[in-house]
């Protein structure tokens, strides 16, 4: 391969990444984005390099590497070692599938290597929604998410449909491509190709129009956004000036008696001990808003601390105060009533590093020393024990606390137990005004066509929304903006085909993905067997 086509093949699938991801729009480019990294996988050369394997796989990673950091980078405004680490590792692992494809084609040819793509990229996905280190953000089929018109099937596969989607089109477009180049003047590829974008396309849009439906089982909202900067503005501001903010900002509002008001993740700032909650200075002082409507519920991002018996300290959440006791700490969603007892929630897909030490034995020493600041605090986060939803006066609603909204299976779960709608509280603002809070926004559309729920969203500083259940946005504050958004949604009770059955695809894909990984590996040994016969013999 040429020096000047080696460049080509790593610019090319950064620019068509960069330009079709949220929050640009050119989202079409997605689906030729795969076909430089499939040639050079493809047509790869070992020539005369002395270690071809390699230089395969930096080239790979340096391609990964900078479509992750073009991306994602907006992550070291939190914290510049975190954003670095999660470029540098989800590169390796995008790499990786594609020296998997590569051997694959070199120990069974272009047929089931091709095949083998789509089925090593979504196993790679589905792991990364489900382990320890997980970091979901790049799943292919989020770039739809403000192309919403496109995807409302996603009701049946949810995003892992649209990463499918994505995959097949890049294989067929490749073997086109492939055949082109070689003279070979082959349409079969190209037609295969276009009926597979077409047909999930006018399914989309024959979707639409039936979601058009007049609102039932009404819920008055009110999502506050405060806007305070979180590095230095947030955490210093004393809670009474906080409280003053809100007041003033919802003093238009008491006279509708709305039946919920949300407010973002961590509003409350001021530590709260949960066997202690309803004597908490902040939370009296919440429900004295409350006291003239009793009509009226709150739902409120705080951190709370549980202390745990000696039993539970070998919790590896658990922490040891100075003065000997053992206690959990919580990102926490609290509903409160004026009369009823609080209700508390707590995150529980934690961000690695920040909230939790993946894999704590062979990481923690590294993250004790190193800490990775991405939300207010550090350690190991406790979380729930179980999937509940909040009960509040309309009926159920589910409370998804900033990254667990990137998880369309996880908040499926909550649906399934009957909640009407979905709340997200976040405080997106750690990231400054960059690519992170729009994406963050846009991909929770994709949780309301998955769900076919409204999503309330209320951010510290932007994107706070009110988004329906075909995922179009009803209205939204920019970043840096402080306000209000009133807004009446409706409940459902329908579950969909996805809430259903989750990940299906995720898990086939990763069964097959193993299935073909084996077999690899039985070829790799029997090579292995092969070539010391050979050897013995001479």
């Amino acid at each position: 391969m040429s020096f000047v086509k080696h460049i080509l093949v790593c610019l090319l699938p950064i620019l068509l990444f960069y330009n079709s991801w949220p929050p640009h729009t050119l989202t079409g480019f997605i689906f030729v984005a795969f076909i430089p990294v499939l040639w050079s996988v493809f047509n790869f050369n070992t020539g005369e390099k002395k270690f071809p394997d390699g230089y395969l796989f930096a080239s790979l990673y340096l391609t990964f590497f900078l479509i992750n950091f073009t991306l994602t980078s907006w992550v070291m405004n939190a914290h510049w070692g975190g954003g670095l680490f999660a470029s540098l590792f989800n590169a390796s692992l995008m790499s990786s599938v594609f020296f998997l494809v590569y051997k694959l084609k070199k120990s069974y040819g272009n047929k089931h290597a091709l095949i083998a793509f789509p089925l090593f990229w979504l196993a790679f996905e589905y792991l990364h929604l489900n382990w320890e280190l997980t970091w979901p953000w790049l799943t292919l089929g989020n770039v739809f998410s403000n192309q919403t018109d496109w995807i409302q099937w996603y009701e049946y596969t949810g995003v892992l449909g649209g990463s499918f989607w994505v995959l097949i089109i890049n294989a067929l477009l490749y073997l086109f491509t492939a055949e082109l180049l070689k003279k070979q003047y082959r349409f079969g590829a190209l037609i295969v190709a276009t009926i597979v974008f077409i047909i999930p396309y006018v399914l989309s849009k024959q979707l639409t129009p039936l979601l058009s439906s007049p609102k039932v089982n009404p819920v008055q909202v009110v999502v506050v956004q405060p806007n305070y900067e979180p590095h230095f503005e947030k955490f210093s501001t004393p809670q009474s000036a906080q409280f003053e903010r809100v007041e003033i900002l919802l003093d238009s509002v008491w006279e509708s008696n709305a039946d919920l008001i949300v407010l973002p993740e961590t509003f409350i700032t001021d530590w709260i001990w949960e066997s202690r909650i309803e004597n908490a200075p902040a939370i009296k002082y919440m429900k004295s808003w409350l006291k003239n409507h009793p009509n009226t519920q709150i739902l409120t991002g705080a951190s709370t601390g549980k202390v745990l018996s000696d039993s539970d300290s070998l919790k590896t959440t658990a922490r040891k105060s100075v003065g000997g006791t053992w206690y959990e700490v919580f990102n926490t969603a609290l509903l409160i009533s004026p009369d009823d007892p609080v209700q508390i929630f707590h995150k529980s897909k934690l961000v690695p590093g920040a909230e939790m030490t993946p894999y704590s034995s062979l990481l923690k020493p590294l993250l004790d020393r190193f800490p990775i600041e991405l939300g207010g605090a550090v350690g190991n986060f406790g979380v729930n024990e179980s999937i509940f939803n909040l009960s509040s006066h309309q009926g159920l609603l589910t409370p998804m606390i900033c990254y667990e909204s990137i998880f369309g299976e996880y908040v499926s779960k909550f649906v399934g137990k009957g909640a009407g709608w979905i709340c997200i509280i976040t405080n997106d603002g750690w990231w400054g005004d960059t690519f992170g809070h729009q994406q963050h926004q846009a991909y929770a559309r994709l949780r309301a066509i998955e769900t076919r729920r409204y999503v309330v969203r209320s951010a510290n500083t932007g994107i706070s929304s009110i988004i329906r259940p075909d995922g179009h946005v009803e209205q939204f504050l920019s970043y840096d903006e402080a306000g209000i958004l009133e807004a009446t949604i409706s409940q459902s009770h329908l579950h969909t085909f996805y809430v259903r059955h989750g990940d299906y695809i995720g898990r086939l894909a990763s069964f097959l993905a193993i299935v073909y990984l084996l077999q690899l590996i039985m070829h790799h040994l029997n090579n292995l067997g092969s070539n010391a016969a050979t050897r013995l013999k001479k």
